[in-house]
């Protein structure tokens, strides 16, 4: 957890249920960039489809959803249309979808087609650059790049346009999501955040673009673990709701203890092998699949 965002938690002291928005927002905003709009228009849709799951639980009622959720019983026909529409005609709701967009995560296999290199021809093409100084902007790279060429800073807008426009076809619903500046900027900042992009500048002129990695966010990228630990939380919520609800099937793990700090090393080593020691002995292939979600830490908010 950066500085910034330690020093909020400890001046708002927020409740747990607080804190989990928190994290969500601090994973989503900060470090997967999502848009702050998309993060809103999520939660937004998560809210709606609770006041949903009460208006099915109580049979149609829309007066006691209304009660239930302290709202007026016409907003809750309004959110019941919406989402019965969506259920039915197929279309995506007004949500965040929290899975990387097509024009990331095609952009590189587009740039690759597009825009293909061969060892036999530099890497940066371009009227205006001498022999010298394109040896010095390719002495800038670093090694092992995929096989495709850098491009300008034209040609990358190109590219984004081009995948933007695709996805927005390929996008369900008649409300198209135009590209203004700002959102180009998003885009452009998201790859260069991910390492699936890195920008050159040029001296002598726009700056270049290079393609790092042959798919979006590479396997050192930023943005891979917090969208792990997305999907993990996920199914902790989930598995954390059936325990509630007294699912068989389902049980919760706890455990507070103090470690001396000259033994912790050694606790996690033998912790981790225990478990594995554990799953070796009850795996069976091809029975039902069980899983299992474990944090070890600090138990206060000393986490850095």
């Amino acid at each position: 957890m950066a500085q910034p965002e330690r020093e909020l938690l400890q001046a708002l002291n927020p409740s747990a249920f607080d804190q989990v928005l928190l994290s969500l927002a601090f994973f989503a905003l900060r470090q997967s960039s999502y848009r702050h709009g998309a993060f809103l228009g999520a939660a937004a849709t998560a809210a709606k489809c609770a006041v949903y799951t009460t208006y099915v639980e109580q049979g149609g009622n829309l007066r006691m959803t209304g009660h239930l959720h302290h709202i007026e019983p016409k907003r809750v026909k309004a959110i019941v249309q919406e989402i019965e529409q969506g259920l039915q005609t197929g279309q995506g709701l007004q949500h965040a979808a929290f899975q990387e967009p097509t024009y990331l995560t095609e952009l590189p296999q587009v740039w690759l087609g597009q825009y293909p290199w061969h060892r036999s021809q530099p890497r940066l093409t371009g009227d205006r650059l001498s022999e010298e100084q394109q040896t010095y902007l390719e002495a800038k790279l670093p090694p092992d790049l995929p096989t495709a060429q850098g491009i300008s800073s034209a040609e990358f807008a190109d590219l984004i346009a081009f995948l933007h426009q695709q996805a927005q076809e390929n996008s369900p619903g008649d409300r198209p999501l135009p590209l203004s500046e700002a959102l180009a900027e998003h885009i452009k900042r998201r790859l260069l955040h991910a390492e699936t992009v890195m920008r050159l500048d040029n001296p002598w002129g726009m700056p270049y673009y290079i393609l790092l990695s042959p798919t979006y966010g590479g396997p050192d990228s930023p943005t891979k673990a917090p969208h792990s630990l997305l999907e993990d939380a996920a199914h902790f919520l989930r598995l954390s709701h059936a325990w509630t609800k007294q699912q068989h099937n389902v049980m919760r793990i706890f455990e507070s203890l103090n470690i001396a700090p000259a033994d912790l090393s050694q606790a996690q080593t033998e912790l981790h092998e225990f478990m594995r020691h554990w799953a070796g002995k009850y795996h069976q292939r091809g029975k039902p699949t069980m899983a299992i979600h474990m944090m070890f830490g600090p138990q206060d908010h000393s986490l850095s």
